[in-house]
């Protein structure tokens, strides 16, 4: 995206020009980048599936330990398979990828009738086939393979699918070898011409000798590589990415709410909340102005990929959560409502499912959003849209405490772990929307209900 600066106007007495003493007014000119790779959504999308289906190769560049080891013992020899580039190309650009002549594995995923290439750089291969049959890999002419060199590649590729088939996802089709081609002509005549294929080129190193090995997979392939978002293989690869990558995760700092109920009120509500309403909250699971421990969910955030289950504590006057379970999952969206609302026109209905915002005394408003509307909005400052804020519902969550921790901290969290609170008994709780703090208040009941009191506003 490109940002212009505002130009600044010439100071009083400037001619606009270069003479006469006077100033000229300066602009910001923007900077283009040259020679980028267009990427088209489509594009982006293909590859990000392909992180799906070859996961050690997108993430790490290496490709499995599995791979390599087999390929060391066939040839006897070190071998060094790295990833240079990921490519998504049109089937007609193909050409300008694909040598002549050339070693190519056509490769059918299983069940699926779509085709797949796997290029093996001329050179290399006859070095591969010398190192094979005991020699030491000593560079040819580079002419086509012969049909019982062509054999002696085609097993060390069906030895290499062997060997990678364990780290593939297993809901993706299986990969065989179905034959070979020598050019570019009869590997297009395998591929549909709508087709778009993702290019990955591997810097091949054997022993002394290297060279590169370039995959070809259709985009119709790729497709298949894009479980559902809920999906457990999903959470699985969350889960061990944050694992293995927990060393970038130390400085990342954040807090861990610990919520003991909530309450949907509407936007014109929250911004005329004033110090002494009361907000009124259906239950809580904890009860601090007791003393008493309860029930708490501790949430990162928006709390967006569910919660941790915790278990509060009193303990030498302050409160504790003790860690008792995980609940992962997208909650409902914000305002949205846990059961069916009223019908149209029943009055009654209407009043039981609107949160309220009551005093307890006569100094105090016991419905802000309707005593103060209009009367509250400056001369000249508008106000048209502020009847438009009811329909914004927001949801209010009653906070006991925070506690600082880094994301780190956050992935080895257990059972059974105890955060201090940093709250002790008495004292006032936050109110909070989408994580932010808008008020802190203490408890209060008002006519058998409980609610919280406005002791200060944010902001």
């Amino acid at each position: 995206m490109l940002i212009k600066a505002p130009t600044r106007p010439p100071k009083s007495g400037s001619t606009g020009g270069t003479g006469g003493g006077g100033s000229t007014a300066r602009s910001w000119r923007p900077f283009r980048f040259t020679n980028l790779e267009k990427v088209s959504k489509r594009h982006a999308q293909l590859i990000r599936n392909l992180e799906w289906m070859l996961p050690s190769v997108r993430a790490t560049g290496e490709v499995s330990s599995s791979v390599r080891k087999r390929l060391q013992e066939m040839l006897e020899e070190q071998v060094s398979l790295q990833t240079e580039y990921v490519h998504v190309v049109p089937l007609p650009k193909l050409r300008r990828y694909i040598g002549d002549p050339t070693f190519l594995a056509v490769l059918t995923p299983q069940p699926n009738k779509t085709r797949g290439l796997l290029e093996i750089e001329l050179g290399l291969a006859h070095q591969a086939i010398d190192m094979l049959l005991g020699g030491a890999g000593e560079a040819v002419a580079l002419r086509p393979l012969t049909d019982i060199e062509e054999g002696v590649m085609t097993y060390v590729i069906i030895e290499t699918l062997k060997a990678l088939a364990p780290s593939l996802d297993p809901s993706l089709p299986k990969l065989r070898i179905e034959g070979v081609v020598r050019g570019f002509e009869d590997a297009a005549s395998l591929i549909g011409e709508d087709e778009n294929l993702a290019i990955i080129q591997l810097k091949a190193v054997f022993g002394q000798h290297s060279g590169y090995v370039r995959l070809f997979i259709p985009e119709s392939v790729l497709a298949t590589a894009n479980p559902p978002p809920d999906a457990e293989v999903r959470k699985a690869r969350r889960a061990a990415d944050a694992v293995t990558h927990r060393a970038r995760l130390k400085s990342v700092r954040t807090a861990l709410r610990a919520e003991i109920g909530q309450v949907e009120i509407s936007a014109g509500d929250l911004a005329q909340l004033r110090e002494r309403d009361v907000v009124l909250v259906e239950a809580l699971s904890c009860r601090p102005d007791q003393g008493a421990g309860g029930a708490a969910k501790l949430k990162l955030g928006r709390g967006q990929g569910g919660h941790i289950d915790a278990e509060v504590v009193v303990k030498d006057g302050r409160f504790l959560a003790k860690v008792s379970g995980f609940n992962l999952g997208a909650p409902p969206p914000p305002g949205e409502p846990a059961e069916e609302p009223p019908a149209e026109g029943d009055a009654a209905a209407s009043e039981e499912h609107e949160p309220a915002a009551l005093g307890d005394g006569p100094e105090e408003s016991t419905s802000p959003g309707q005593h103060r509307g209009r009367d509250d909005v400056d001369e000249g400052q508008g106000g048209e849209g502020a009847e438009m804020l009811n329909d914004i519902p927001l949801q209010i969550a009653v906070e006991i405490g925070r506690v600082p921790v880094t994301a780190d901290e956050v992935v080895s969290l257990k059972v059974g772990h105890v955060f201090d609170l940093n709250r002790v008994a008495g004292e006032p709780l936050d109110l909070s929307v989408n994580g932010r703090i808008v008020a802190r208040g203490e408890l209060v009941e008002v006519d058998g209900n409980l609610g919280v009191r406005i002791l200060t506003l944010a902001g």
